[in-house]
């Protein structure tokens, strides 16, 4: 007799709703609010039905972040095939990146070595696509950037625009008009 219990389609409705769910759970309320029985209620189904899909509110939170990562990863594979990729990177980056969720995940991260695995490999991946991309519209325009490395931007562009995205959810924008214009200055002297 096996003891594998039967699973419910990851691809499926009820699945996909339970995932959407604990984004929204996650950024509005916090990792601490995230339970199986919260997450349930948010997604309008009974609370049996998250083990039916997820053998475990572990497995559930790292779907949930795999999911967004491969979003991620997809949207970023169009900004680096752009014709200007770093002014896609960038405009991706500050128009799409969900400040309050990153943190959250960012901290689920600590105590989840799942979450903390794929935030790893997420964070290479996205890394080396957006240093090659930069690198080569450098290369492209003849662009002097003295000592700022193509990973050095793709670095300060993501830490820039995160702490902007997350400041803003908190109400917070002093500064960040000034921090706009000086990225729009330094992104016109490599286009």
């Amino acid at each position: 007799m096996s003891s594998t219990r039967r699973m419910g389609s990851q691809d499926s409705a009820t699945s996909n709703a339970l995932l959407d769910a604990t984004e929204r759970v996650l950024r509005n309320e916090g990792y601490g609010a995230a339970t199986s029985r919260r997450i349930a209620a948010e997604a309008g189904v009974k609370q049996q039905l998250v083990y039916y899909y997820f053998r475990t509110m572990d497995e559930l939170l790292l779907a949930t972040f795999k999911r967004r990562t491969g979003h991620a990863l997809a949207r970023l594979a169009e900004d680096v095939a752009a014709e200007r990729p770093i002014q896609a990177i960038w405009n991706n980056l500050t128009s799409h990146v969900d400040g309050k969720l990153v943190f959250e995940f960012v901290a689920l991260a600590n105590n989840h070595e799942g979450i903390r695995q794929e935030v790893e490999r997420y964070i290479v991946e996205s890394r080396r696509l957006e240093t090659e991309a930069i690198a080569r519209q450098f290369k492209q325009r003849g662009a002097d950037t003295g000592p700022v490395t193509p990973r050095a931007a793709a670095f300060l562009m993501y830490c820039i625009s995160l702490v902007l995205r997350r400041e803003a959810a908190t109400g917070i924008t002093e500064g960040h008009e000034d921090v706009l214009a000086l990225m729009d200055w330094a992104l016109d002297r490599v286009s």
